[in-house]
């Protein structure tokens, strides 16, 4: 099970337990309780069960990969690439390739980045190459997706 899975069913626990004690101190089955608790409890159950929401709905639609490149004292602009010769492979932790395919490196803001095509599992590694108009092969090593700066390395 993915540990953003774990982590939202923890928070749903927490959540469902605030509520319950948050709920019988309001009815009166901890006569002892502080006010307090009873007045700024309902607030912060009704927060929990928004971030719940919000964690939840977030993993449903999880955004793309970008990765910013850099090409060490190379200008990016001195840099152009030859798009259907640029691939990614994504492997995931036993070393198996899960996913492979073209992507499209842009220059943007800071220098050349690359967005995946796909969602990413955070446990995945992803190695890129990538090939210039002049021919030059330039290689990513395997890095995990939540790192999103990475070096490239000419090869050749």
């Amino acid at each position: 099970m993915e540990p953003r899975i774990l982590v939202l069913i923890a928070f749903v626990v927490i959540t469902i337990l605030t509520a319950l004690a948050v709920l019988a101190s309001a009815v009166g089955w901890f006569p002892d309780a502080d006010p307090k608790l009873v007045a700024w409890g309902i607030p912060t159950v009704l927060g929990e069960i928004v971030a719940t929401m919000i964690m939840f709905f977030k993993g449903q639609w999880s955004s793309q990969v970008t990765i910013n490149l850099g090409f060490g004292d190379i200008d990016s602009f001195d840099i152009d690439f030859d798009n259907p010769k640029c691939t990614y492979t994504v492997i995931d932790s036993s070393g198996r390739e899960v996913n492979t395919g073209n992507i499209a490196p842009i220059l943007g803001h800071g220098g050349w980045q690359i967005k995946l095509p796909i969602n990413v599992n955070p446990d995945n590694s992803i190695s890129l190459s990538l090939v210039t108009q002049a021919g030059e092969k330039w290689q990513i090593r395997p890095f995990l997706p939540l790192v999103h700066t990475q070096l490239a390395v000419k090869q050749g």
